[in-house]
């Protein structure tokens, strides 16, 4: 009896223990279910020295993350990632663009190169701590292995040991971030006075030296083997071009051959010193592949059709030079020759003036800047130069042919 009291009570003791023992496992896996993040979100509950791990970090590449913020738009983002697959080649450590001459310290987004700044909406959001120097020669730096090394340093010509030597230490990146850089701080672009060095993540390097060649281009950054390293997205055909033209070329305007100028090509603008709007149509006659004759006609909308006379007839001779990678100039020299304001009206009678003029990529729109000497064509705004786009008439251009 006092054999089977024992054995009882111990079944309750082992009973019990057990019981125990299964709750705490119970309230210990309800404490991991929910662990308590330290203020980065990383660090797990009682274990302070241990992270997340990476594939699961927000950037580090987990299909349920997003991509760790660049800091740009949405459009400068994409603008940079398509540079990126257009410079993709297998010699290419980085890409490089001249961006022009800044003068005035803290000017240079007004003083580069308008257009490359809209086709390139990266360059114009570049943070400070990625811009090296403030005036001078300005070059965009775009390494195409995100986790390149960059290094920029002053350098100086030592006479003693015909070396350069460096002066100061500018900037190190190990993210491959783009970056803006002045140099050829003296004002003359072929002198030497910046080193760049870009070190892939394969261990690759190369060293630039920034500067351009007699002819106004990059200097490209060439291997031992002669291999270029660099890839040039200058658009040169941009230089210089008026401001206002710098959407159309990013949009993919570009210059005309004289042969795509002939036809008929029409706008509505308000005619000189009134506010009734009237019909234009510029006629181009090309001749050869440098120009031909120009006819402009207008009349007021609405005018009676009855009527055989135009208000203004104008003939005369146009050339061109032609520029494909940017807006081509046409030189027109026209006379008033008839229309019922011939004899009456106190405009000119002469014009002769140079545009730049952009063709859409269909070819069927044209824009046309101010001239060079601000003298207005009849459809132009006579003091405020402004861009006019005109459309090509098929019908009136059909008839021509």
């Amino acid at each position: 009896m006092k054999r089977t009291s024992k054995r009882v009570i111990a079944f309750f003791l082992i009973l019990v223990l057990v019981l125990s023992l299964c709750a705490c496992a119970q309230k210990q896996q309800a404490g991991t279910d929910e662990p308590n993040r330290s203020a980065d979100g990383e660090t797990l509950s009682g274990m302070p020295d241990q992270k997340l791990p990476e594939k699961l970090r927000p950037g580090a590449g987990g299909s349920d993350m997003q991509p760790t913020p660049t800091g740009f738009s949405a459009e400068a983002e994409q603008s940079l990632v398509w540079l990126r697959e257009r410079m993709a080649f297998p010699q290419t450590m980085f890409g490089a663009a001249y961006l022009g001459y800044v003068e005035k310290a803290g000017d240079w987004l007004s003083a580069a190169d308008q257009a490359m700044l809209e086709e390139y909406p990266f360059l114009a959001e570049i943070d400070e701590t990625r811009i090296i120097g403030s005036s001078g020669h300005l070059y965009g730096i775009v390494p195409l292995d995100e986790n390149a090394t960059v290094a920029i340093n002053r350098v100086r010509w030592n006479e003693n040991t015909d070396t350069y030597e460096n002066t100061e230490v500018c900037y190190r990146s190990e993210n491959g971030e783009p970056v803006l850089l002045f140099a050829n701080l003296d004002g003359v672009a072929y002198e030497t006075d910046t080193q760049v060095w870009i070190t892939d993540n394969r261990g690759n390097s190369c060293e630039w030296w920034p500067s351009l060649d007699a002819l106004s281009c990059l200097v490209p950054c060439v291997s031992d083997d002669g291999d270029y390293l660099t890839f040039d997205f200058t658009e040169y055909g941009w230089q210089g071009v008026p401001s206002e033209l710098a959407p159309w070329l990013a949009d993919g305007w570009s210059g005309v051959y004289a042969s795509g100028l002939g036809g008929s090509w029409t706008t509505q603008a308000a005619a000189w010193d009134t506010d009734r709007i009237a019909n234009y149509y510029l006629w181009f006659f090309p001749e050869d592949e440098m120009g031909g004759t120009v006819e402009l006609y207008w009349e007021y909308e609405g005018a009676d059709p009855s009527k055989t006379t135009w208000e203004e007839v104008w003939s005369g001779f146009w050339t061109t030079t032609s520029v494909m990678d940017g807006p081509s100039y046409v030189t027109v020299s026209l006379s008033l020759v008839g229309g019922d304001n011939y004899g009456v009206t106190d405009g000119p009678y002469y014009i002769s003036e140079t545009y730049p003029i952009l063709m859409s990529p269909s070819g069927e729109e044209m824009v046309i800047g101010a001239g060079e000497n601000e003298v207005s064509l009849p459809f132009m705004p006579k003091y405020d130069a402004q861009l006019c786009v005109l459309t090509l008439d098929s019908l009136l251009t059909d008839s021509l042919g």
